[in-house]
């Protein structure tokens, strides 16, 4: 029996381990991972959806990955919190066009989208600024629960007989005859595991696993950063939906802060302008949850993420300027706070990269801050190009050969927007 070995038990390991199992797969299948299943980077993951992408190869993925969770069981709503309350994105700027229509990739993604300006919004959305002109929705968007839904791929495969070995990959070899040897260690035991298929599915790991196979990645590692704490004085309402501030800006700081951060070297970035993206959503009975991927800062992937005590400062005063409730929170932030941090790893373009590296090297990777969305078509599309199934339009776009591919580099070169968050 040949043997297919995954790297990496995140969702979109576990996803592909899935697909490949429910596509017909009899090879023996084994997941490997220094850690628990879906512990690392899908552990991080604000768990949420849109039905929207501003380039049609990243809307008919993304689509078809929320057809597949809505197909995993009849019961999806429940066993996943599927839950569709939209997003909302807000401006200053009554006229500018949040969504352009040049990035708009089909007459659905036009029906999802709808515009609000003012006065009509603050009569529904009181927490609003009056500078808030303009609150662009979309529809087909929400949230749900990736843990439960990584469990229940992985509990699928299982039963499936795909295998689970915690292990540390530490050095990866390819054999003359296209099999792959893999060095494990577990504690003081080493170990190889052969695999005739070998598929790198790491998360912000997987350069570091194609680089034992002399493989250079075009992916980059950036930390995000999202927090939980509570919200005592109810200026968020329980159903809110997922807001985010549409407008780069520059924090509010007094005249001495702006002096004494002009001329501290290490507290310059605070004067920077900052880019659209922070968004925030209630969280449980009580609590409020807010996210702005503002590192522009590519690093070396570490396992245990450090805390940056200046997120919680910079992020409430960001949110503040669309929801000024929140400023009462700068100088009184509520405790206890829990920090939140991720890596998004992806290419400049932000596609994924899901094909063939080099013979029977596969990877599914690049699902930078869209990964809970994204894993089940990630999984899927994976597992059809290795059984040579019948593969979806968008295959070529995601293939890592696209860069040797003029047609698709001109798509790239025209992209206005990716769609990060």
């Amino acid at each position: 029996m040949n043997t297919t070995v995954i790297c990496g038990a995140g969702i979109a390991g576990v996803a592909t381990a899935h697909y490949l199992k429910k596509l017909g797969s009899t090879d023996r299948i084994v997941l490997v991972d220094r850690a628990q299943p879906l512990s690392f980077t899908t552990a991080a993951s604000g768990e949420n959806f849109r039905d929207y992408w501003p380039q049609r190869c990243m809307q008919d993925f993304i689509s078809n990955s929320l057809k597949l969770i809505r197909e995993l069981d009849d019961d999806y709503e429940t066993l996943f919190s599927f839950k569709q309350t939209g997003y909302e994105f807000v401006s200053q700027d009554e006229d500018r066009e949040i969504f352009p229509s040049d990035d708009i990739s089909n007459d659905e993604g036009a029906r999802a989208i709808q515009r609000i300006l003012s006065p009509c919004l603050h009569a529904t959305r009181p927490y609003l600024g009056d500078n808030i002109k303009q609150v662009t929705q979309i529809t087909q968007a929400g949230s749900f629960d990736v843990y439960s839904l990584g469990q229940y791929l992985y509990s699928q495969a299982r039963a499936a007989d795909v295998e689970f070995k915690q292990v540390t990959v530490g050095n990866i070899e390819m054999s003359p005859d296209g099999t792959y040897a893999l060095s494990l260690h577990q504690g003081n035991e080493a170990s190889i595991l052969k695999a005739n298929t070998l598929i790198l599915a790491g998360g912000p790991l997987t350069p570091k696993l194609a680089a034992c196979l002399g493989i250079k990645l075009p992916l980059l590692s950036y930390l995000q950063r999202k927090i939980v704490l509570n919200d005592p004085l109810s200026i968020i309402p329980r159903d809110m939906p997922f807001t985010i501030f549409a407008d780069p800006q520059h924090l509010s700081w007094t005249d001495e802060e702006k002096v004494a951060f002009s001329e501290d070297a290490e507290l310059q970035w605070l004067l920077n302008e900052f880019p659209i993206g922070l968004h925030i959503k209630p969280e449980s009975d009580s609590q409020i949850k807010l996210g702005w991927a503002y590192n522009r800062k590519s690093e070396q992937t570490e396992f245990t993420a450090y805390d940056d005590e200046s997120f919680p400062d910079v992020v409430m005063r960001g949110a503040s300027r669309f929801i000024p409730g929140l400023a009462q929170y700068i100088e009184n932030m509520p405790t206890p706070i829990t920090q939140i941090a991720g890596y998004y790893t992806r290419t400049a373009e932000n596609w994924p990269l899901i094909g063939l590296l080099q013979e029977n090297c596969y990877t599914v990777s690049g699902l930078s801050g869209y990964g809970t969305m994204a894993g089940c078509a990630a999984g899927e599309l994976c597992a059809q190009t290795i059984l040579d199934e019948q593969l979806p339009w968008y295959a070529r776009n995601f293939d890592p050969s696209r860069y040797q591919d003029a047609t698709i580099m001109a798509e790239i070169a025209a992209i206005s927007s990716d769609g990060q968050l």
